[in-house]
């Protein structure tokens, strides 16, 4: 007959083992998971990379064109084609240093007013006002903005530095501090229509944003136009809304009465596209994706950037060093120490109850 106190010790060695087989586990299987961090070998899902095309704007961006030519379906599920522009994540890309966020090209528009989003930073490299853009390298001088059709043969001011009250005062010195500059343009009388008309029977059709940028690129001078197609063709008030007083930048113009504007009065006569092409001195390529941005070096009080030289690419072997002080600095090590040390504890306590067991039994 096996002795009580055998059976007890036979139990107390089985559990030992399997708590010293959990411990092996969990040190090869840290060692691993650590191997593989360092390795980089991250089991994420990649992202999707968004398509690119590299066109610099076709016809239609950099020579002046309207754009209308590129209004096909190209076999593009019933959608515009807008192979011929440089969109990046939904930002259009120009020949000039503004980058346009809204609208897109061959959007349906109306509404109370036009909404454009231009980012005049230099994708984050220039500063805005109310600090200082000067720079003899790369600097935005003034950007101003027509809605034109050739179609219609119509030419409507939106912006030109005329004035000090939006949308034609200066685009840069608006919204101060801000990046990304808002022009909000008050539709004029004639492009009025409740969406149900012909097109070709009023002045509403097929319209271009044009943006006219004067600017220097790394200290050489350019100036570039780049058309934006649209469709005025939804519906427009006759009276715009009074929430829109609560927009900021406020939409304009207005006439005097607070109502839409003739459309004579911010009429200017229609350029020839020869014309527009030899007034533009376009850059060898477009900015940010063709040809890095240059900016003048700041000086040292305040101009940011990295403290210090480049360090070593690992001088600690057995970790990641913090400051100065070498020392493990991996993140999953702490979690790994603690499950280790309980499991320990329970293997030594375990062992404990096998010598009792022993020195007992026999």
């Amino acid at each position: 007959m096996i002795k009580l106190s055998s059976l007890f010790q036979l139990i107390l060695v089985f559990w030992s083992v399997s708590l010293v087989g959990e411990v092996w586990g969990e040190v090869r299987g840290e060692h691993a998971v650590r191997s593989l961090s360092q390795n980089g070998q991250h089991y994420r899902p990649r992202p999707r990379q968004n398509g690119q095309n590299g066109n610099q704007g076709g016809n239609g961006g950099n020579n002046g064109n309207n754009g209308n030519n590129g209004n096909k379906n190209n076999n593009n599920n019933g959608q515009p084609d807008t192979s011929a522009f440089n969109i990046v994540n939904g930002r259009i890309f120009t020949p000039g240093l503004g980058i346009i966020l809204a609208p897109q090209p061959f959007t349906p528009m109306g509404g109370d007013f036009l909404h454009i989003a231009l980012d005049v930073s230099g994708d984050g490299k220039l500063p805005v006002p109310p600090l200082s853009t000067a720079d003899p390298l790369t600097e935005i001088f003034n950007i101003t903005l027509f809605l034109t059709s050739n179609t219609l043969q119509k030419n409507f001011t939106i912006s030109n530095i005329t004035t000090n009250t939006p949308p034609f005062a200066n685009i840069m010195l608006q919204e101060p501090g801000q990046t990304v500059k808002h022009i909000n343009f008050e539709w004029p009388d004639c492009l009025v229509g409740d969406g149900k008309e012909d097109i070709g029977t009023t002045a509403r059709g097929e319209y271009n944003i044009s943006i006219h940028q004067n600017f220097r690129l790394n200290g050489s001078e350019h100036y570039s136009i780049f058309n934006l197609p649209i469709q005025v063709t939804n519906s427009i008030p006759q009276f715009p809304g009074a929430d829109q007083l609560l927009t900021k930048p406020p939409p304009g113009p207005l006439s005097v009465n607070g109502g839409r504007m003739n459309c004579d009065s911010i009429s200017n006569p229609l350029m020839d596209i020869n014309q527009l092409v030899q007034s533009v001195n376009n850059p060898p390529g477009q900015p940010f994706q063709d040809i890095a941005i240059e900016t003048t070096a700041k000086d040292d009080k305040g101009g940011g950037g990295q403290v210090g030289g480049p360090g070593n690419a690992n001088p600690n072997p057995n970790g990641g060093n913090i400051g100065n002080n070498p020392g493990n600095a991996e993140g999953q090590v702490g979690f790994a120490v603690k499950g280790l040390r309980a499991s320990v504890l329970d293997a030594a306590f375990a062992a404990g109850l096998v010598i009792l067991g022993t020195s007992v039994g026999w």
